[in-house]
């Protein structure tokens, strides 16, 4: 279990216990735990600060969360940096599967990958978030990412012919493969971990996968060389999401999607920013209904936190609709 794991279920319990005695209420607080001096540095951000407590319907030891696997994903990875070794991961095929299981109430959360620094917004997994019923945003992860290239044991390669990858695991790593696999052909998987197992299922060592290091122990293959991506600065940040919303004030960050003409965009973010908040970042997304009709996702951030006050007058504002809120810790 990791120390954010395990510090998150002591809160939770000691939380449920006063609360359900006080009022019968439940609700849980963060963990934080610190990076390794192994590891490069991770950030989470919890479920809850100790100042905006979430109320989250499982307060049990085991929580179920369903992620893209299969297993030795980034975000498996991310997942159980958030939530510890302690709860029940659910691998899926694709990000849709993961967020069905939650709006179906089969599974309390799912953890989905939102945008890479160097891969940019990960454009299919908000679509699927922005198209899921009854999800809201409750947490987020920011995880390292080193891709590291692996095949069978003994692979030579100057034989390589197939390297394969998610498509942001190819993307991150095109400059090292430009130069020291030209004329290899490139092979998209539905995860970095699909790679790695098609590849020590197949056999064949003209073909080496890009995954993540625990990859290469999980499906028993040789690491041929570390971090691909060639830097430092290469992370990842993970949406973790839920049926249920954080309603307590508090919570510092917000997510809206707007469906608004590009033109009438810059007016509603003036009226948000009115409210004191900050803008973070907005992602564009196309409605796939006409040319020049987008979808806008929205991520604004309050150094004090959103009232409840706060967040009302923000859904209040013409197209914008509200997606969660929650805190950011940096670990």
């Amino acid at each position: 279990m990791s120390r954010y794991g395990k510090k998150r279920i002591g809160i939770v319990k000691a939380l449920a216990c006063a609360l359900v005695l006080a009022l019968g209420l439940a609700g849980c607080a963060q963990g934080q735990a610190g990076p390794s001096s192994a590891q490069p540095q991770a950030s989470a951000t919890s479920l809850a600060s100790a100042e905006a407590p979430s109320p989250v319907a499982e307060i049990a030891d085991v929580t179920t969360v369903a992620y893209l696997g299969p297993e030795g994903t980034y975000t498996e990875e991310a997942a159980k940096l958030f939530f510890g070794d302690n709860d029940e991961m659910m691998p899926q095929a694709t990000v849709a599967d993961a967020l069905a299981l939650v709006a179906e109430g089969k599974a309390a959360y799912a953890v989905i990958p939102q945008e890479n620094t160097l891969g940019g917004p990960v454009t299919d997994y908000i679509d699927a978030f922005l198209a899921a019923d009854n999800v809201s945003v409750v947490g987020e992860v920011v995880l390292p990412i080193r891709q590291t290239l692996m095949g069978l044991a003994g692979t030579d390669l100057s034989k390589v012919t197939r390297v394969l990858s998610h498509k942001q695991g190819l993307a991150q790593s095109a400059a090292w493969l430009d130069e020291n696999l030209p004329n290899a052909e490139r092979v998209e998987a539905a995860s970095t971990a699909a790679a790695a197992r098609e590849v020590a299922e197949g056999g064949d060592s003209t073909q080496v996968a890009i995954a993540a290091p625990g990859a290469a122990d999980l499906y028993k293959l040789e690491v041929l060389k570390e971090n691909v991506s060639q830097t430092d600065a290469n992370k990842t940040r993970f949406y973790v999401v839920s049926k249920r919303a954080n309603e307590l004030p508090g919570y510092e960050c917000a997510v809206f999607a707007a469906r608004i003409a590009a033109d009438k965009l810059p007016g509603v973010l003036d009226a948000a920013c009115s409210e004191g908040a900050k803008l973070v970042c907005v992602h564009d997304r196309p409605e796939k209904s006409a040319l020049g009709t987008y979808r806008y996702v929205v991520e604004l951030e309050r150094e004090n936190g959103f009232s409840d006050e706060e967040i009302s007058r923000l859904k209040g504002i013409d197209a914008l609709e509200y997606l969660g809120r929650y805190s950011r810790i940096e670990g």
